[in-house]
């Protein structure tokens, strides 16, 4: 190994500087290696001596540093988004993944589309042939690609089947280089014991994961930025962050229990629309987009030279007249929230509570609610502490601030219900023209 080797921050998992970047060792292949060195010099061991020389090393060597998240790396060196100064490897960069293709600057008059054709044609019809949504794709795949896991976002792409999903999928794990990604559930996530598998990666895969169900703890404390606890098999458990971005594909959104807003605020939703025919479907895709990698890579460097742009663009498309039309259709109390507007005074709907007889679906708003529930046969409702801690979080996503004031009528809100309320579900006795 030679000077080779670190341990992290929290002292428990070797690393070795290997072609540009410190991978880490898998516990049991050091273990057999410092095994091999006792074999050579001819001296007794035994398993407890191993650990314990294992464990004096984490002591004395390095301790790795966090990478400068400025820097990307390629094979053949290191990039600086900021100077745009392109340097040979060193190990004191603490770079641990890099992009599997040469670094080349751009020639002159290179273009996505000219270029690297397929990848375009996939690109633009993928977004619809809309400007603002293929940016927020280039954008996503920059995310990958620089690894910007410290921008505290996810991606979930949705859409139907054979809608180029995949696709994205693939070019990301080209992108992050193919060692440096795997696929689990979003289980995988949530359980220490499983998460062990998740060490040392930089691109998570969440493949068909929307009949999950869940508040999503695990996806919000690595996505956040926050130590996850991670219990091995037959290791001690430890605490440690894991610095991947988490990509879902799914062919409908994923249903999250959370209201605080801990989820939306990561969650970045990018929808494919269009399900290509089977007879224009070309299996040799992914290969043609992978040799035009280097040009996307150039593309997206240059494009993104500012990287804040790249994270500016997956924000704005949080809350997109898109991603809020696949929220609703996921979450029927969020697709409540947009059937109500805000007054400009808090002489609105009163907030109610189910003992309330007869209901009076106007004048109170979790009656409303219940008759939304009913109308399109949803069983789950949510109970009214629970609906009225969501609330504010929820209306926050549509750009209505909630407000709300006590009164001896109860506790009365600055909303009401917008006027196609009810053609689509209100009772048809509590038509305003018979009361």
């Amino acid at each position: 190994y030679g000077e080779a080797l670190a341990v992290d921050a929290n002292g428990q998992l070797l690393s070795r500087y290997e072609a540009g970047i410190w991978k880490i060792i898998p516990p049991s292949d050091f273990a057999r290696d410092v095994a091999g060195l006792f074999q050579r010099l001819r001296a007794p061991f035994s398993s407890g001596k191993i650990a314990s020389v294992v464990e004096t090393l984490k002591l004395i060597i390095p301790q790795q540093d966090t990478p400068a998240r400025r820097l990307i790396g390629f094979r053949n060196g290191v990039l600086d988004t900021q100077s745009g100064l392109f340097s040979p490897h060193s190990k004191s960069h603490w770079l641990r993944t890099l992009c599997d293709v040469d670094f080349t600057p751009p020639v002159d008059g290179e273009t996505l589309e000219t270029h690297a054709p397929n990848f375009w044609r996939w690109l633009d019809r993928a977004a619809g042939k809309n400007p603002q949504k293929r940016d927020v794709i280039l954008a996503a795949l920059f995310m990958v690609l620089a690894n910007r896991y410290d921008w505290q976002l996810f991606l979930e792409v949705t859409g139907p089947g054979g809608s180029g999903k995949s696709i994205l999928a693939e070019i990301a794990t080209l992108l992050a280089g193919e060692d440096n990604a795997t696929s689990a559930d979003i289980d995988t996530l949530e359980d220490p014991r499983k998460r062990a598998s998740l060490i040392g990666f930089s691109l998570i895969r969440l493949p068909d994961q929307e009949k999950w169900s869940g508040d999503g703890a695990g996806l919000k404390a690595i996505t956040g930025g926050d130590a996850v606890s991670v219990d091995p098999k037959y290791q001690n458990p430890y605490s440690t962050h894991i610095p991947a971005v988490i990509l879902a594909v799914n062919n409908n959104p994923m249903r999250f229990t959370d209201r605080s807003g801990g989820v939306s605020r990561r969650r970045v939703i990018i929808h494919f629309p269009e399900q290509i025919a089977p007879e224009e479907r070309d299996p040799q895709l992914r290969d043609k987009i992978a040799r035009e990698l280097a040009v996307i890579v150039r593309q997206l460097m240059q494009k993104f030279s500012a990287p804040m742009t790249a994270r500016a663009l997956l924000q704005s498309q949080q809350n997109s007249d898109e991603a809020l039309s696949i929220k609703r259709d996921a979450d029927p109390t969020f697709d409540f929230c947009g059937y109500l507007e805000m007054l400009p005074q808090t002489n609105g709907m009163f907030m109610g509570n189910a003992s309330i007889i007869p209901r009076n679906y106007r004048k109170y708003l979790y009656h409303a609610y219940l008759a939304y529930m009913e109308a399109n046969g949803y069983r789950n409702v949510l109970s009214l502490k629970m609906f009225g801690l969501g609330l504010p979080m929820m209306l926050k996503e549509y750009g209505l601030n909630y407000e709300k004031r006590h009164t001896k009528q109860g506790i009365q809100t600055n909303l009401s219900l917008k006027e196609e309320s009810y053609g689509d579900w209100l009772p048809k006795c509590d038509d305003p023209a018979a009361t």
